[in-house]
């Protein structure tokens, strides 16, 4: 059933988004009927290379910008990855296909040895062309040359990543922007455990409640004002939180129930 909202609550973890919109947004809602379409519309211009150009990049930027908030939001919900590592092929491989096969094997045999292994991982061209990855897990203490024999494909950097407020954006502002080069595009960006927790997202009167609750004595860590194209102006909030608002999950309940 679709219904209206105009203030939306992301709670990755203690990071919590605030998005208040100028005029409603429709959840759910399907069209019933088609539009009517003019002649013109049926029949657009023809785009000059340079407009085409134009498009294509603002697609990829809409992609990086929505992979990033992704991996971001998955971090940040998961406060159990706390290692750092880097993955790379000694033999250099370039053909993002094979390293993804070697990685996903990897994989597996971490997961047979730690059944309750988590991560997330994004590969990235090096400038020489060769494919590498950026691990973010939960691996308990393990001895260098047990990871480095487990991956057998090339060097391995891993570290304990401690004391960042918000550790997906720290991860994000790490991974270079090269990462989503034109090979990656039409291909998975990341990789993840199925089993990670999610981002929360709250609509509507809920949401009002949380800011209300959670937000009404605090000073949001960054904000700004833009111009959307689908749903027009848009105040963006962010806050950090001391604790988790929702350690065992989350349903409306929590918050209707009174304090």
């Amino acid at each position: 059933m679709a219904f209206p909202y105009n203030i939306k609550v992301v709670v990755s973890g203690k990071q919590v988004e605030v998005y208040k919109y100028k005029k409603n947004v429709w959840r759910d809602f399907e069209r019933t009927q088609p539009s009517v379409q003019t002649k013109q519309e049926k029949e657009p211009k023809q785009l000059d290379i340079f407009e085409k150009i134009k498009l294509q990049k603002q697609k990829q930027n809409f992609s990086v910008n929505r992979t990033r908030t992704e991996i971001r939001r998955l971090i940040n919900s998961n406060p159990q990855l706390n290692k750092f590592m880097t993955l790379t092929f000694a033999d250099n491989i370039t053909d993002l296909k094979q390293a993804n096969y070697e990685f996903n094997k990897f994989v597996l045999r971490l997961s047979y040895k730690y059944p309750k292994f988590e991560y997330l991982a994004v590969p990235e061209f090096q400038k020489r062309g060769a494919v590498h990855y950026h691990v973010i897990c939960n691996l308990p203490f393990v001895h260098y040359n047990e990871i480095f024999e487990t991956w057998g494909q090339g060097k391995i950097d891993i570290k304990k990543v401690k004391d960042v407020t918000n550790l997906g954006a720290y991860v994000c502002k790490y991974l270079g922007k090269d990462m989503f080069d034109e090979r990656t595009f039409g291909k998975k960006k990341f990789f993840r455990s199925q089993t990670l927790s999610e981002a929360i997202e709250i609509l509507g009167y809920l949401a009002k409640i949380f800011v209300e609750r959670f937000l009404s004595l605090l000073t949001p860590v960054f904000e700004k004002t833009f111009e959307s194209e689908w749903l027009g102006e848009v105040e963006y909030k962010a806050y950090s939180l001391d604790s988790f608002p929702f350690l065992n999950g989350f349903n409306k309940m929590m918050l209707l129930r009174p304090i």
